[in-house]
């Protein structure tokens, strides 16, 4: 997907929605998108809290957008000027060509008035082969799956969909998770048909060698 054509189908939706994408300012090697998805086996140990809603409470998206924010902010996950890491898709939707894309972070700013799990949840990409809507950062509005990372990589939020409700839950200093160090090494270590899991796992690994040495 070419710039303009990410700004049209992604960017503008997601501002409507009202988180304003950022085209700059990624830190360098952040913990990768994979190893922030994988803080769903995280266990209460880690420090991991849920904001969990059943499928069948009145006003879901209301209480599931209050939800997320409390866990957001109570965490650490803004900076001073409400901005984070978002997971978005590196390239155009095409299910006959790509059935495992990679996602890349994005710098994004929390603007006013947003709607994380119902708007921005429902952000249309294209359609799969199966015939279903395949979206940004979930299937459908109140449908959510995305993942999110403070700037300093030190608070992750995810957004899920179980089979009886739909979650956030937050894991401070994810990459001292055992769960997330184990695919970090996993996928540094093996050359998958995803080329760009391997890179971000060894720049992380590298970065973290390299802070274990100045600490040192």
């Amino acid at each position: 997907m070419g710039r303009q054509e990410m700004r049209r189908k992604v960017f503008e939706p997601l501002r409507r929605a009202v988180l304003e994408v950022l085209e700059a300012g990624v830190p360098e090697a952040p913990l990768p998108v994979l190893a922030v998805g994988q803080t769903v086996s995280c266990g209460q140990e880690t420090g991991r809290r849920d904001a969990y809603f059943d499928f069948n409470e009145p006003d879901l998206i209301g209480r599931a957008n209050r939800g997320w924010y409390e866990l957001a902010t109570s965490f650490g996950l803004f900076d001073a000027d409400r901005e984070f890491l978002l997971a978005l898709p590196a390239r155009r939707y095409n299910p006959r060509v790509d059935l495992r894309q990679p996602y890349v972070w994005r710098r994004v700013r929390l603007l006013d008035d947003w709607d994380v799990m119902g708007a921005a949840c429902g952000i249309r990409r294209g359609r799969s082969m199966l015939g279903f809507d395949e979206c940004a950062l979930g299937s459908r509005a109140g449908r959510p799956e995305f993942a999110m990372l403070s700037l300093d990589s030190m608070v992750s939020v995810v957004g899920t969909t179980w089979q009886g409700g739909i979650s956030s839950l937050a894991v401070p200093n994810p990459g001292d998770t055992e769960p997330v160090r184990r695919l970090i090494d996993y996928a540094a270590s093996r050359a998958e048909d995803i080329p760009e899991h391997r890179l971000d796992a060894i720049a992380w690994l590298r970065r973290e060698a390299l802070a274990a040495t100045d600490g040192a």
